[in-house]
């Protein structure tokens, strides 16, 4: 598995999706040059802002070739009136094109290269796009979903062929564990692989956090174990370098209470 101390570097990156649109995106990668498993990252609703740049960032360090994808076209909502007024006219359709496109581009890059594996991930909005890009294409062979708020129509899940980890808390109002019972459900129908976990007391977003954030230490902890959790996960599914190494398959689901000191 990647050393989450690797030396980076990240910069800005563009890229043409299928469809002919140009999609601009924040890269990020460990400076050593060895090849690496990439990763598409989604932010939510608020697009490609300074949190999701660092959460870029912090999957280059745990040793993936990570992009973030502007699917918002540039659109920085300056609150939740504004955000979820973008999040219900978004094309998605449209976005799906893109994500393809961004796998492409990672694909393209000696970091990764044209065999490499690529996995999705996505928070909020972005983990209902990691549903439609997984059961429309081939193109990832991991997916991590966090507290998805687009919801596609069950049938689009029959075409997944990855496996998936999900993330949910508890007290989360926009992503309720009815809703995700009804989704794992589905799954369980079209017989999908996946893996959930329950963050006890969490809300929605809770692993979105900003750069030197004062978040509650439960808040704190519960992010920080989801991101172990992801990392290991997808070098599971996509470990390609000399470091990586498998590791048994967890139970399809956990809820166990985050601990703090």
């Amino acid at each position: 598995m990647g050393d989450s101390d690797e030396r980076i570097i990240s910069l800005h990156c563009g890229f043409l999706a299928p469809n002919g649109d140009y999609v601009d995106g924040y890269l990020a990668r460990p400076v050593d040059g060895v090849p690496r498993p990439g990763v598409v990252l989604l932010s939510g609703m608020f697009g490609l802002a300074r949190t999701q740049r660092e959460i870029t960032r912090i999957y280059a360090r745990a040793g993936f070739v990570a992009i973030s994808p502007d699917y918002l076209s540039g659109q920085r909502p300056g609150n939740r009136e504004e955000a979820l007024f973008v999040k219900n006219s978004l094309d998605v359709n449209r976005c799906v094109d893109h994500l393809v496109g961004a796998a492409d581009f990672l694909r393209s890059l000696l970091w990764v290269g044209s065999s490499g594996r690529v996995g999705i991930m996505g928070f909020c909005l972005g983990g209902g796009l990691v549903l439609l890009a997984a059961g429309r294409t081939t193109k990832f062979q991991a997916g991590v979903v966090y507290h998805q708020s687009l919801f596609p129509d069950s049938v689009e899940l029959e075409g997944i062929q990855c496996r998936l980890q999900c993330h949910y808390g508890t007290d989360d109002h926009s992503t309720p564990r009815e809703e995700v019972d009804a989704f794992t459900k589905a799954l369980d129908q079209y017989g999908k692989d996946y893996e959930v976990h329950w963050y006890e007391g969490q809300g929605h977003s809770f692993a979105q956090i900003t750069p030197d954030a004062d978040v509650p230490p439960a808040q704190r902890a519960a992010a920080n174990l989801s991101q172990e959790r992801a990392f290991e996960f997808l070098w599971r599914e996509l470990g390609q370098a000399s470091d990586a190494k498998p590791a048994p398959k967890p139970p399809a689901e956990t809820s166990v209470p985050v601990e703090t000191d």
